[in-house]
């Protein structure tokens, strides 16, 4: 089942802004239904590993968007 058949929002942490529906691992985390968790995670990763991070749900990720997270 892919994200974007689902009516739930799901969200996952992105690694490039580029991150679509059919991005692979390298640039998306996995979906997960949890915004606060998902938030969470990338700011530990921000904090912890210096590394740019953004948010994506899978609406967005249809349209090729994302919430890019600033320093």
């Amino acid at each position: 089942m892919q994200a974007s058949d689902l009516k739930q929002t799901l969200w996952r942490v992105v690694y490039t802004k580029n991150a679509n529906l059919q991005s692979s691992g390298d640039a998306a985390g996995p979906w997960h239904p949890d915004k606060r968790h998902i938030e969470q995670c990338a700011h530990r990763m921000r904090a912890l590993l210096s590394q740019d991070v953004g948010i994506q749900s899978n609406a967005q990720a249809a349209k090729n968007d994302c919430t890019w997270i600033s320093a």
